[in-house]
């Protein structure tokens, strides 16, 4: 020191600037000292904390598929367009610099003098913590929001920012990669593989995405998603990130959601201090799900999609096709419909519009969801009834006109005129049946024995029971029990009503397919069989499929088979005599064995609120192998309405027999 002194004591402005560097030294050797030595510990444990994050990757869904092979629902590669946030710290750090206030000031003219430059210098402004994280952030809305335009630009396509959502990203998963723009066509692939210089950041990444190609063709059968990145059973539930995932909600995507959804897998990030990714490893691969094969024909369900339309654009019904050998269900249509994909890709307003209007119900399945009154569809079972309790199938019944319509029938029970529409004159059970007489099956019903005989073949078909379906969309339906005919509450009038398919009575689609196909295979009811099998996927070739048994008989109708002749022969006329309400249903070369309906439908207050359709058939008459039940709400009859539906329906099972091997119905019998 003694060197400097005579320097210091002249220039007053070194001896300043000695002791500034001085100071400074010990003041950068002070916060060596405390970050080497002090807080090793809490850096090492930060350290430690945010080095490894591990995601959970959602395994590639399995296919449902039809009965020949025919994709349903699958899952495809969708490319995304994301930015990977680590690639863009330095550019959030160069904005966050170009942002931040300064400040000028004047330097001592010795002291700009001894270190060079100008007297005239920029601080940055000294700013609170809340300030610079809001500097912070507008700082990485600009970059991404900037290099999202850039990207427009590129696609001609407009790209909207939303910066909450990137906010949310950032702080919950600011690791994985930002998704931009989801699910791109073809020619926006090619145009940003072509382009020779992408913004920092922009990538392409490829996920699966759940799609179904014949839209909303089966779609409450199929089922659609909704999203879920939730762990499952069996699953570590301790993940940092998750990739999206999605289960099912309704139909087959629900029942067999855990075959379908396959095992999740892993991978670890590591990470840095900021959070962002530095390297990634896979260390649980993930397991593709298995594909489920569904009993359905697509033919058969598009043909009665399209039948079932020709009634009107806004109809609201259900088409239900069995095999009634095997309960194979080869058609279940409930219009309308929604379109799966929009539960994955978003609802245009229109449809969800649709969607959520209170009369159309699309979400409803109408084929198993919702139970009507059946109406003079459930005359065969009181006909059964009646015959087994000593019905002479060909003793005449008259029926007398109305009063105040001569030219209609009509019959009392005590005081209460039930009317008939069906002319008056003499009825033998085929001509009551084709004209669907009601005075005539009232009269019989109330014949000692048949009501008791009507509810046992009711509880041998487990009308008012579940099914138990995959679907989670069913409804047990109603039908008296022996301890309610029997109470002192029943009356004749709910003896009349239940005669003609009214009062306490209300069924689904499907299970009258189940009570047709028993009528048509000598009394077997047999179990619907929705899924005919499931596969393993391709990467396991060699585990063998799951098979699921076919023709399951649920319970048997203790009938006499002469009865059940009987009765075949009067639904057949009531497709092919020219008084038959049925006839609109029938296909030359096809013969249709048939019932109609037109049921009312009440209220909660009792009061009439519109009329249910239906069409009951089988076919063919001399070897039947097909089942089915038409419904349609607020139809004009079920002869108008319904029977047509049918027509085409057995047009195509008549091409489907003519071009397929027949399975002989001996394969099914014990």
């Amino acid at each position: 020191m003694q060197i400097l002194d005579p320097i210091l004591r002249e220039d007053q402005s070194l001896r300043w600037l000695t002791r500034g560097m001085l100071t400074g030294l010990g003041v950068l050797l002070g916060g060596l000292w405390w970050v080497q030595i002090a807080s090793r510990h809490t850096y090492q444990s930060q350290l430690e904390v945010q080095a490894i994050r591990t995601v959970r990757v959602p395994a590639v869904r399995g296919k449902i598929l039809d009965r020949h092979g025919v994709v349903l629902a699958d899952s495809r590669p969708a490319f995304t367009l994301s930015l990977y946030l680590e690639e863009l710290s330095r550019e959030f750090r160069a904005e966050y610099q170009r942002l931040r206030p300064v400040r000028v000031v004047r330097r001592n003219v010795a002291w700009a003098g001894w270190v060079g430059g100008s007297s005239v210098v920029t601080q940055s402004v000294r700013l609170s913590r809340d300030q610079i994280e809001l500097l912070e952030w507008q700082a990485r809305t600009r970059v991404v929001s900037n290099a999202i335009h850039q990207l427009s630009g590129i696609l001609h396509h407009e790209i909207p920012f939303d910066a909450e959502r990137f906010r949310r990203h950032f702080l919950t998963q600011r690791a994985l990669p930002f998704p931009v723009l989801m699910n791109l066509r073809a020619d926006q692939v090619a145009r940003l593989a072509e382009y020779p210089m992408l913004p920092p950041g922009a990538d392409l990444d490829v996920q699966s995405l759940r799609v179904y190609p014949y839209q909303a063709t089966a779609a409450h059968l199929v089922g659609y998603l909704t999203r879920d990145d939730r762990s499952w059973e069996g699953e570590d539930a301790d993940y940092s990130y998750r990739m999206p995932d999605f289960r099912g909600v309704v139909g087959i995507e629900a029942g067999y959601d855990a075959v379908l959804r396959g095992r999740a897998g892993a991978k670890s990030v590591l990470v840095n201090h900021l959070g962002y990714k530095q390297a990634e490893q896979v260390w649980n691969p993930t397991e593709p799900g298995w594909h489920v094969v569904l009993t359905l024909d697509l033919r058969i369900q598009q043909a009665a999609e399209q039948a079932l339309l020709r009634v009107g654009a806004n109809v609201r019904g259900a088409v239900v096709v069995m095999d009634v050998h095997s309960g194979d269900v080869l058609a279940m249509v409930s219009l309308p419909a929604p379109n799966p994909n929009h539960f994955i890709s978003g609802f245009p307003p229109g449809e969800y519009r649709r969607l959520m209007d209170e009369t159309l119900r699309p979400q409803i399945n109408r084929a198993t969801q919702e139970h009507y009154p059946p109406g003079s569809i459930l005359k065969p079972l009181v006909a059964l009834a009646a015959l087994e309790c000593g019905l002479d199938p060909a003793s005449r019944f008259t029926v007398m006109p109305d009063p105040a319509r001569p030219d209609r029938g009509c019959i009392y029970v005590g005081n209460r005129k039930i009317r008939d529409t069906a002319p008056p004159g003499d009825y033998d059970l085929r001509r009551a049946l084709l004209r669907s007489s009601n005075s005539y099956f009232v009269h019989w019903g109330l014949r000692p024995g048949v009501l008791e005989r009507l509810v046992q073949l009711g509880q041998q078909l487990h009308l008012g029971q579940p099914f138990g379906l995959p679907t989670r969309q069913e409804t047990a339906g109603v039908f008296p029990t022996f301890a309610q005919v029997q109470s002192a509450s029943w009356r004749h009038g709910d003896t009349a009503n239940l005669s003609i398919g009214q009062g306490p009575v209300a069924v689904t689609p499907l299970q009258m397919a189940v009570v047709t196909a028993a009528l048509a295979n000598g009394g077997r009811v047999l179990w619907p069989r929705l899924v005919d099998r499931l596969e393993p996927p391709e990467l396991h070739p060699g585990r063998a499929p799951q098979r699921f048994p076919a023709g399951r008989v649920r319970d048997r109708l203790t009938l006499r088979p002469e009865h059940l002749r009987v009765l075949h022969e009067a639904m057949l006329a009531d497709t092919e005599d020219p008084e038959g309400t049925g006839r609109a249903a029938a296909v030359p070369g096809f013969r249709v064995c048939g019932k109609t309906g037109t049921a009312q439908m009440m209220d909660a207050e009792g009061r009439l609120r519109g009329y249910t359709t239906w069409f009951i058939g089988f076919a063919p008459y001399e070897q039947p192998r097909y089942a089915l039940a038409v419904m349609v709400e607020d139809g004009g009859s079920g002869g108008a309405t319904c029977a047509p539906v049918a027509r085409e329906v057995f047009r195509a099972l008549q091409q489907r027999a003519q071009h397929e091997p027949v399975e002989l119905a001996a394969r099914f019998l014990p």
